[in-house]
């Protein structure tokens, strides 16, 4: 064991003084807390090896790719609409122009120049690489051209519906389900039976 001696100076005095201690050199006769070298090195190369191995994966998500920007969108609009119906208890509505690709939404207590207002100023227009093919509800079939909504009733539900978009080569499919507060993502034209 190893006995450390230290000059320390007392600030009111102005007098040094002698501390002796066993044991690894300390400030102010404080043990020390903090990593070691080799502890950092060791989490360093732990983080590094999981990016390395996630990454990959990262890069064939759909939601990263810069195209995908409308979809991440509707995906959080919808989640929106289904948690401010429940919060606000106003009945709310989202609204596609399957022939502009334009994506708007109202709710209940809107005034008809406010209805008109929210289709003209506050929609959400779609790049041209991306466009609607159709709306589908399980009871009224499919919407292939004008306006359709969903809506998002106070109670906490809404109405099921499969919206299709293509972008170039590639079928999306976004599935809402009535009770279910997450929309189901496929990269394919997907069907209620699938």
């Amino acid at each position: 064991m190893t006995r450390s001696v230290f000059t320390v100076m007392n600030p009111e005095t102005g007098k040094f003084s002698i501390n002796f201690h066993n044991g690894p050199p300390t400030i102010n006769n404080e043990h020390c807390r903090g990593f070691t070298l080799i502890e950092l090195i060791v989490v360093i190369s732990l983080i590094g090896l999981m990016l390395f191995v996630s990454l990959p994966r990262l890069q064939d998500n759909p939601f990263l790719d810069g195209g995908k920007q409308s979809s991440r969108w509707l995906i959080g609009k919808v989640r929106s609409l289904k948690e401010s119906a429940i919060r606000d208890q106003k009945q709310y509505s989202l609204h596609f122009d399957l022939d502009s690709g334009r994506i708007w939404e109202t709710n209940e207590s809107m005034s008809p120049e406010e209805l008109e207002g929210a289709a003209l100023n506050s929609s959400y227009a779609l790049p041209d690489d991306l466009r609607i093919i159709d709306i589908e509800y399980p009871q009224k079939g499919k919407t292939y051209s004008g306006q359709a909504e969903i809506t998002f009733y106070k109670a906490g539900y809404t109405d099921k519906a499969l919206i299709h978009m293509q972008e170039d080569d590639t079928y999306l499919s976004f599935l809402i389900e009535p009770f279910l507060s997450n929309v189901q993502f496929f990269e394919s034209y997907a069907r209620f039976e699938d």
